[in-house]
């Protein structure tokens, strides 16, 4: 047991070896909540401010803050190894926790397990999971600071939580067949929440299975006058649906486990967003295999996050949604998809995710930090996968998945990505023989077979970059009567490669051209990449670099670095740089367009 215990599963309150803190004044238990239900991440203080005081702060709001910050550090431990558990920084405040040392975390990953296993019918492992899970709970969430409206939003989607696990671990117990048992617990929960249609149908179907129709009957009742009362609603389908099977004492209601559809409320349906996988997707094996072992964990703690990054055309979101159909099984939760390159501004990431999932928008927050805050908690207690594809900065990624649980996400940027916990795996081009086999999907094995040499040379040409071989592979596929030498013949040119690697609306020039769009904007880096496709700089340092473009060598490896960083240069070996073999044709077309002396004098 860890030395110290932060708890928000009921009051809010902090345990240490010597006894429980005294925490102080309401302001300073409402400032500590706030970071405590964004454990490990920066808090702005205009969000604290608006904790404290809602939407009117007092003019010494500031001055308040960080007297109430002050008194908190006085009276709770420092970390274990050393340092304080608040730390100020620029606008913003920060609660440092480690592992377990706050009773959701415990909750969470708990009731994660169980609820993995009530997806799989192991109601056995379920119930014992699960009730440990509920053995932190000690009443509603922040049950003291209930009144307070600037936390109701953050409260809220942890209250559910609870709720939801609570339904399901009488789920797990009724699926044991613990009819009996399951009565009075069930009669109490939904006295005190009469609006949760689950935990009604779990009575109902109680009472019916322990020989009493007539009492479940009357408590379809009770349930039918309180939607009325509160909603001026009728029962959901699902539920008279369970009202009319208990009438016709339908055979079914006597099996356990519980009928599915009867003991929970309508829903929004398991998201399952993930794209068609890639039909001519080869080879990777090696690339894979650790995608496999980070996702599959089964002991991971926290969530599993993994950037797969690499220059454009090379394959990531071919990779990536190969192995997120085969791992999806692992996540019953569901699995969430956003083109990040087509799909709206990066920073509303929180807020479409969350749409994904059901929420209504009146109940999605506008603020990216709050929208954060909620997402995590719903992701918190399920088994989701997320799949980000073309990601360009992460500010918008981070704080999206929850500090414990078991949700993973995967990412392909062109470049890594500064997220804490992410373990980067970076791409490079298909070897020859995966890039002739990839070839012989598209245009045919028999007709590789017949034509080997002119086959290789497609291949040598395409240098390994997937989109080229699938470009090529089509053009061969709908031009039956063409031969592999015709196409190889073709390609030959390398002042013509570029054109000839066109096809049904997908282009090596078009890719590369909005690949260099962000280089645009900035003359010294575009300056760099036109040199790079010069003769006699195929390979260059910063020094040669530094006095062709006429500027000094920081400001010449600086625009180099960018181009690196944007996946459109590579490294070499230290100081030397070069541009990939397709790339190179493109910056020797756009350097054709901008004379040496004009792109140089226009910096």
């Amino acid at each position: 047991m860890p030395s110290i215990e932060f708890r928000i599963l009921g009051r809010i309150e902090v345990h240490t070896d010597a006894g429980t803190v005294a925490l102080g004044s309401l302001k300073q238990r409402i400032l500590l909540a706030t970071l405590l239900l964004n454990p490990g991440r920066t808090v702005p203080v205009r969000k604290l401010i608006r904790s404290l005081w809602g939407e009117e702060p007092p003019p010494s709001a500031m001055a308040n803050l960080r007297t109430y910050a002050n008194r908190l550090r006085q009276v709770i431990p420092d970390c274990p190894g050393g340092g304080q558990r608040i730390t100020g920084r620029a606008a913003s405040y920060e609660l440092a926790l480690q592992q377990d040392e706050l009773d959701l975390h415990v909750f969470t990953k708990r009731a994660g397990t169980g609820q993995v296993a009530l997806s799989r019918g192991d109601h056995a492992t379920a119930a014992r999971h699960l009730g440990e899970a509920l053995s932190a709970c000690r009443g509603a969430v922040l049950e003291d600071l209930a009144d307070s409206e600037a936390l109701a939003g953050l409260i809220a989607p942890v209250e559910e939580l609870r709720l939801s696990v609570t339904e399901d671990y009488l789920d797990a117990r009724l699926g044991l067949g613990e009819h009996r048992e399951m009565i009075a617990p069930l009669r109490a929960f939904v006295a005190e929440h009469p609006l949760r249609e689950r935990a009604w149908a779990q009575l109902v179907t109680a009472l019916y299975r322990s020989g009493d129709p007539a009492g479940a009957l009357a408590v379809y009742a009770d349930c039918r006058r309180a939607l009325a009362d509160h909603l001026g609603l009728e029962p959901s389908p699902e539920l008279a649906e369970l009202h009319q099977a208990v009438l016709d004492r339908d055979p079914r209601l006597t099996r356990a486990p519980a009928i599915s559809i009867h003991a929970k409320t309508p829903q929004t349906p398991t998201p399952r967003e993930l794209p068609v996988r890639c039909q001519a997707f080869v080879g990777r094996v090696q690339d894979a295999a650790p995608l496999h072992d980070l996702l599959l964990q089964p002991e991971h703690h926290g969530p599993r996050v993994a950037v797969v990054h690499g220059p454009c055309g090379i394959g990531k979101s071919a990779l990536v949604l190969d192995v997120a159909h085969q791992v999806a099984p692992q996540f019953p939760g569901g699995q969430l998809y956003i083109d990040l390159g087509s799909d709206g501004p990066a920073t509303r990431v929180p807020q479409r995710l969350l749409r994904h999932l059901g929420v209504p928008t009146s109940d999605i927050p506008r603020e990216l930090d709050e929208a954060s805050a909620v997402l995590r908690s719903h992701l918190a207690h399920r088994a989701v996968l997320l799949v980000l594809d073309g990601a360009t900065e992460p500010a918008s990624l981070r704080n999206l998945v929850p500090a414990l649980g078991s949700c993973a996400m995967l990412i392909t940027s062109r470049s890594p990505l500064m997220l804490d916990g992410a373990e980067h795996f970076a791409l490079g081009p298909l070897p020859d023989a995966e890039g002739h086999e990839l070839l012989a999907r598209l245009a045919g094995q028999a007709r590789v077979d017949a034509e080997p040499a002119a086959a290789a040379e497609i291949v040598r040409y395409c240098h390994g970059i997937p989109l080229a071989l699938r470009i090529a592979g089509t053009i061969l596929a709908y031009r039956p009567a063409r031969s592999l030498c015709w196409l190889a013949r073709r390609l030959a040119s390398e002042q013509h490669r570029l054109d000839e690697l066109s096809f049904g609306g997908e282009s090596i020039r078009a890719l590369y051209s909005s690949a260099f769009d962000p280089v645009g904007q900035d003359p010294l880096a575009a300056a760099a990449f036109r040199l790079l496709g010069r003769p006699g700089f195929e390979v260059c340092g910063i020094t040669e670099a530094s006095a062709a473009i006429g500027v000094g060598a920081m400001r010449a490896e600086a625009a180099l670095d960018r181009l690196v960083d944007l996946g459109l240069a590579e490294w070499v070996e230290r100081d030397t740089y070069r541009l990939p073999p397709l790339m190179r044709l493109f910056s020797a077309e756009l350097g054709a367009e901008v004379p040496p002396q004009r792109s140089a004098s226009a910096l």
